[in-house]
């Protein structure tokens, strides 16, 4: 086992807890895992695997008696993962890059917009909850989305571009949602809706990352799609499959559900 196989295997088991169970002390536990996966923060890494063994050992048996649960298996292996997991986060073997392992880590202007998204749910939520029923934003659709995202990237960018017009791609035109010009960042949001598919999805996002690879201020295009109805079954697959270098152009695809 190296470091990378940890990730990938504690990813999966994050993912698996996390479509169980609503608790929300858990689920804070799952934010701040997802978080340490992502920033290489190891003492967080091995908290959150010795956290979740606790949690198995005082849940497993209400898993296996619950007539509704199908992959109870699945749960069961989980728990010989995490116990491996924790010995070799623990052993001479453990490798995790040294770069980040450092306390003076510096956040980049990409690293503070993935988590102004992943947090973005929290945050719609919280709107919700006003003093004596007051009104608020509630988030219906895409215009909804864009913005309170608008308003939050003023927390981190002076010089947010929305409404730019991309270059022609096959014979279309098609409207960004954000240009953070300084940083060469293109953010294009999506919100899920009755109707739209996982391959119809997909397929946008195919379509947007063509547009954007002669985009002259595009280096790095950040599709973000909100899904608080939980449509798409498969999110880890289609962030996996569209989070890559395309001819140049940095994609990263996040999907946030809740």
């Amino acid at each position: 086992m190296n470091y990378q196989i940890l990730k990938i295997k504690l990813a999966q088991i994050i993912e698996c807890v996390d479509y169980y169970t609503g608790e929300p002390s858990i689920n804070i536990l799952i934010k701040k895992g997802k978080d340490a996966l992502y920033y290489d923060e190891i003492d967080v890494i091995k908290y959150t695997i010795t956290e979740l063994i606790e949690w198995y050992d005082n849940n497993i048996v209400k898993i296996c008696s619950n007539e509704y649960i199908d992959n109870k298996d699945v749960h069961k292996k989980n728990i010989n993962i995490l116990k491996e997991l924790q010995e070799f986060a623990e052993s001479d073997d453990f490798d995790p890059p040294a770069h980040k392992r450092a306390s003076t880590f510096k956040e980049t202007a990409l690293d503070k917009l993935i988590v102004l998204i992943s947090r973005f749910h929290l945050i719609a939520k919280q709107l919700r909850h006003r003093y004596d029923s007051r009104s608020t934003l509630d988030i219906s659709d895409e215009y909804d989305v864009q913005d309170l995202l608008h308003s939050l990237l003023y927390l981190y960018f002076d010089d947010v571009r929305p409404e730019e017009w991309t270059p022609s791609y096959a014979g279309k035109c098609s409207r960004q949602d954000f240009l953070l010009k300084n940083e060469n960042i293109v953010i294009e949001v999506k919100k899920t809706r009755n109707g739209l598919s996982e391959k119809e999805l997909g397929d946008q996002l195919i379509v947007d990352i063509a547009r954007y690879k002669t985009h002259q201020n595009c280096k790095t295009l950040v599709c973000f799609v909100y899904d608080p109805e939980e449509r798409i079954l498969n999110p880890v697959g289609i962030e996996s499959d569209l989070t890559a270098e395309h001819d140049g152009l940095k994609v990263i695809v996040k999907i946030i559900q809740k």
